[in-house]
């Protein structure tokens, strides 16, 4: 995991890998403002479009998970 900084927000950059994809997972937050501001999930690959679904769900409960671990100062 790498967190960056763009434009007074925080970037947070990771890799996962699920059914047998790896995925990159980027999402900009605001400290101030504790939201998501902007997210993407990138697949390596072409996984059917079924395994895409279940890579992003698997990805944004990751990605929502962190988030929250971010922001409560858990990590």
């Amino acid at each position: 995991m790498k967190i960056t900084e763009f434009m007074g927000n925080k970037v947070c950059t990771l890799m996962m890998e699920s059914e047998g994809h790896k995925v990159k997972i980027e999402f900009m937050y605001s400290e101030m403002h504790p939201e998501i501001l902007d997210y993407s999930f990138r697949i390596n690959g072409n996984p059917s479009l079924q395994t895409r679904n279940i890579v992003n769900d698997l990805a944004e409960k990751k990605m929502q998970d962190l988030f929250y671990q971010l922001t409560q100062n858990v990590l």
